[in-house]
């Protein structure tokens, strides 16, 4: 059964909302929640969820896990990216002006995107890898919003 990577997200999401409003004690209970807002999930949907997002269960209650990265050095890059297009598939090619593009790698790299499995940067080109055709398109959906285009 294919895997609807929309409906993924938005049900992940979801799970990142109710637990930030109410932690929660029973996977059952995020299931009843989801349930109640349109979502047809499984326990082990739940479970695979939980394990994706990096929700922990501690002292019985699921606790959300601590910001990753750090995305106040991204509202600068934006000055030195000309241009970011797709590569195929699973790569983006970030242009930027020249000397830059390291500095503009350093930054998305502080920002741990999940998206990002990998990146090589040179004088004014940055490569960036991607599992998949999905994860290619939500980054380049981040970029577009930090770029304001």
């Amino acid at each position: 059964m294919p895997i609807d990577r929309e409906a993924q997200d938005q049900r992940r999401k979801m799970i990142v909302e109710i637990l930030a409003a109410q932690p929660l004690r029973k996977q059952g209970d995020i299931a009843k929640a989801l349930r109640k807002l349109g979502f047809k999930v499984t326990q082990s949907s739940i479970s695979r969820d939980l394990k994706a997002l990096g929700i922990v269960r501690v002292q019985g209650v699921y606790h959300l896990p601590a910001v990753r990265g750090d995305e106040t050095h991204l509202g600068k890059m934006e000055e030195y990216l000309r241009k970011v297009r797709s590569a195929g598939p699973y790569m983006l090619v970030f242009e930027t002006t020249p000397g830059t593009a390291k500095a503009v790698s350093v930054a998305v790299k502080a920002a741990a995107w999940a998206e990002i499995k990998g990146m090589v940067a040179d004088d004014d080109t940055i490569f960036v890898a991607t599992d998949n055709v999905y994860d290619t398109r939500l980054l380049l959906q981040r970029l577009r919003r930090i770029m304001g285009t």
